[in-house]
């Protein structure tokens, strides 16, 4: 594709790469896609966009325009593959091609094993969507197939959300959950709303009752008065909304800076206010950096510390460090 489209003659064509991690490998960690960008770094932020460590949820959000053509190659495990089509559907066009890998990697496992229904995402995704499909023939079961989105799709759209009532234990994580809640009560309506709440509560109470909160209610125990939060975006907003959905006794009433605070107010009911950069933290202060880019949460780090913050960037790191 980076090929096609480097020798493309039509301007307008672009490539988004998705991926929810920054790094592979451990010795040393290397960045997400670190081959493409060293042999094609002439197209990146021009015709190629690569964002990593962001859900397609909030990714497709951010992008916030209308697709010709995907390949949804992700975790592997139920929901993933099917969270990330509901995710993704909205901001593709009539008669885009999705194609779908490993639409048989459950059959090289056994059936006794607990996540053999896992493995069966791609394939969950496939059987579900209604759309045109094509499958390849070749000997055997093949491991790649492609649907052509049509009116149908969007139409039946309830048999993706009646996947998501099939058992998982793939822990989505509350920042996912949010965010692809935020699509579907944009773009799919009340109806599916309900359908996708009620699966989650279905799949996912033990998770996010007993495991996530349990753990965020012992983190903000110990978080001090003085502890500040910057960035006032789509982050911030979901891990408010993830705090109201927790129904629990934790209550949010920390600083939340923003460089644009004059223009955002306010967030979640929550006032914004101007970062002060210039005053010496308390002591043992925390700032918890809400903003997904690294490169600009590193930047923050460096221009907090030396004023005496214990930085970290997202709650997740200060929840495992603490």
């Amino acid at each position: 594709m980076l090929n096609s489209l480097s020798n493309s003659l039509n301007p307008n064509w672009e490539l988004f790469s998705i991926d929810c991690v920054t790094q592979v490998g451990s010795n040393p960690p290397l960045p997400v896609g670190y081959c493409a960008i060293e042999r094609y770094s002439g197209l990146q932020n021009d015709k190629w966009h690569l964002l990593t460590g962001i859900d397609p949820a909030v990714a497709m959000e951010t992008i916030n325009r209308k697709f010709d053509f995907c390949v949804i190659d992700t975790e592997h495990r139920h929901p993933i593959e099917t969270l990330n089509f509901i995710s993704i559907l909205p901001y593709l066009n009539d008669g885009a091609i999705v194609v779908v890998h490993d639409i048989s990697i459950f059959m090289h496992g056994s059936k006794t094993n607990p996540q053999y229904i896992e493995w069966l995402a791609p394939r969950l995704l496939l059987s579900a969507v209604c759309a045109d499909k094509y499958i390849p023939k070749t000997p055997g079961v093949p491991n790649i197939a492609a649907f052509q989105v049509n009116a149908d799709t969007r139409k039946y759209c309830q048999n993706l959300f009646d996947v998501l009532y099939l058992p998982w234990k793939t822990d989505i994580g509350a920042e996912v959950y949010s965010s692809t809640k935020a699509i579907v009560e944009k773009h799919y309506g009340e109806k599916m709303l309900r359908y996708f709440e009620e699966a989650v509560r279905i799949n996912y109470s033990i998770p996010f009752d007993d495991k996530y909160y349990i753990r965020l209610r012992e983190a903000f125990d110990r978080l001090s008065k003085d502890t500040v939060f910057y960035g006032a975006g789509y982050r911030m907003r979901c891990f408010i909304r993830d705090l109201e959905f927790a129904d629990t006794d934790i209550k949010f009433n920390f600083p939340i800076w923003d460089i644009a605070a004059d223009k955002i107010g306010q967030i979640n009911g929550h006032p914004v206010t101007l970062p002060d950069i210039k005053s010496p933290a308390a002591p043992g202060q925390i700032m918890i950096i809400m903003i997904y880019d690294r490169d600009v949460a590193d930047k923050l780090r460096a221009q907090f510390e030396p004023l005496g913050y214990r930085v970290f960037h997202g709650v997740g790191e200060y929840m495992v460090a603490r």
